[in-house]
Formats: structure tokens, C-alpha cells, sequence
């Protein structure tokens, strides 16, 4: 969600690597606005899961004023959301990812934990907010940027959003302007979900995401530091079944290497 409402990039704006097992989007953050989302999750009604509301700034909307836009979205949705996301990591809001450094993202997440606690105080309950991050950020970027969230009182991370790169692709529309998920994106959210938990000593809950295809690649990230897993870009070449053996998988992985649940074997790999 974004404040106001905005259409997006032109079309196309999504793309199929099969050859790569990949998309490519740049969307742009297309979303009906905050307002309106608001009287849809009120008409909805009460859910039987969790929902999570994941906010951004708009795309005229200067980084200098970022923080309002922020705060703008947590008003109008905290009581409709159970937690919320941070969105500082698409690649396809002009500047957005800037904000995951140094002082822009500490004076960021101030504002954002400020008035979360402000909705909280005035709703009556507090709820969790993450931070979700790229996947290109570079070793010192990564600590920086974990000391950085660790500090600010946040919930917790997800890691990764999309990529930038285009290492090993195959397929002609490697071209396309636009975030990479899938496949390609697999070893590396699991390596910033593994440097994450050694950077935050395991204190910060970590959703790991980014090319889950298999009960093994969920099991690598929850292994490596991850508490829960998120698949996007698997669902379109597997359908809906995978989940099913998702969650099959992961329990023979789990009982082969002696866990009775999932939150024993988070971490596992650094212990």
C-alpha cells in the first residue's frame, strides 16, 4: 500500500523466464491507496489468517518526505492489519532502496516504531512491524543496514525482496527492466538470511524468501537463520499443490535430522 492510490508502470510489466524458472516484474507498487484499502479490509471482515499489510512510499513522493507517507499508511491500516511490512527494497519505485542506508533508514524506522506505538497506545494492543530488504546489498551495506534495524525496535526481517541482478539467466527476457524472483534468487536470500541471524545473534525474528522451490530450500533458509519461509514466484510454475509438499517435505526433513518442530531446527546451522 502506498498513501495514494497509483497505477503502476505501463504494461507489460510482468515476465515469464520458464527457462529460468524466474519472473521479472516491475509493477511499481500499483495499489488502490490506503483510504480504499482501508474500506476493503473493513467490508472483508475479520480473516481466518493473519493479515499482513505491506507499506511504501508513493512514487512522487521525494525520500526527504518518505517517513509521512510511511506514518500516513500505518494510520489509516492499523487496525485493520495484523503486522506490518516495511517496504524499503523494491527496485521499482525510483530511489526507494536508498533509504535502506545509514541515516535515512535510521530517521525512517524512528518514525515508523513512533507511530506504530502511537496507533498501539490509541488501539490498544501493539502489533509487529518488519522491515523487508534487497538482496543486493553489499557485505558492509548488510551489517550496517542489520545493526541499524536491530537497534530501531522493529519486530523482525524479511529477507529478500527481488533482485537486480541477472547472473545466469538464459531466457530473452533477461532484458527487461524490473525486480528477479524465482529460481536465480535462491542461493542468495539464503546467504543474507544466514549473515542476518549471525549479524542479530539470532534476537530478530527472520522471514526468509526468495526462490523456494523445494522442502529443501525452505528447510536451507529455516536452518540458516529463517523462522518462517515465503513463496511467490514457485506458485506460478507449481500451482497451488506445492504447498502440500512443502509442508510434507519439510516434516520427513525435520524428523530425519531429529527436530519435533520447526522452531528447533531455526538457526540449526550456526549452532
Amino acid at each position: 500500500m502506498t498513501p495514494l492510490g497509483q497505477p503502476g508502470n505501463e504494461q507489460p510489466r510482468l515476465f515469464r523466464l520458464p527457462s529460468d524458472q524466474a519472473l521479472i516484474n516491475r509493477m511499481g507498487f500499483n495499489n488502490v491507496g490506503a483510504g480504499q484499502m482501508a474500506d476493503n479490509l473493513t467490508k472483508a471482515g475479520r480473516q481466518p489468517v493473519p493479515v499482513a499489510v505491506n507499506i511504501g512510499k508513493n512514487k512522487t513522493t521525494p525520500n526527504e518526505q518518505a517517513a509521512d507517507d510511511y506514518r500516513k499508511c500505518i494510520r489509516a491500516l492499523y487496525p485493520l492489519g495484523d503486522l506490518f511490512v516495511v517496504n524499503i527494497s523494491s527496485p521499482n519505485t525510483p530511489d526507494l532502496r536508498n533509504l535502506q542506508h545509514g541515516n535515512d533508514l535510521k530517521l525512517l524506522l524512528d518514525a515508523v516504531t513512533d507511530e506504530m506505538e502511537r496507533q498501539a497506545h490509541a488501539a490498544g494492543g501493539a502489533k509487529p512491524v518488519l522491515v523487508k530488504i534487497a538482496p543486493d546489498l553489499s557485505e558492509a551495506e548488510l551489517e550496517a543496514t542489520a545493526a541499524t534495524i536491530a537497534m530501531s525496535g522493529v519486530s523482525g526481517i524479511i529477507a529478500t525482496n527481488t533482485t537486480i541482478g541477472r547472473d545466469g539467466l538464459t531466457h530473452p527476457h533477461r532484458t527487461q527492466t524490473g525486480g528477479l524472483s524465482g529460481r536465480p534468487l535462491t542461493k542468495r536470500s539464503t546467504e543474507v538470511v544466514r549473515r542476518l541471524y549471525a549479524l542479530t545473534e539470532g534476537r530478530l525474528p527472520i522471514i526468509g524468501c526468495g526462490g523456494i522451490f523445494t522442502a529443501q530450500d525452505a528447510y536451507d533458509k529455516i536452518r540458516a537463520g529463517a523462522s518462517l519461509v515465503e513463496v511467490y514466484t514457485a506458485l506460478i510454475y507449481e500451482g497451488p499443490d506445492l504447498l502440500g509438499r512443502l509442508n510434507a517435505g519439510l516434516s520427513a526433513l525435520l524428523r530425519r535430522d531429529g527436530f519435533r518442530h520447526v522452531a528447533e531446527a531455526v538457526g540449526a546451522d550456526h549452532r
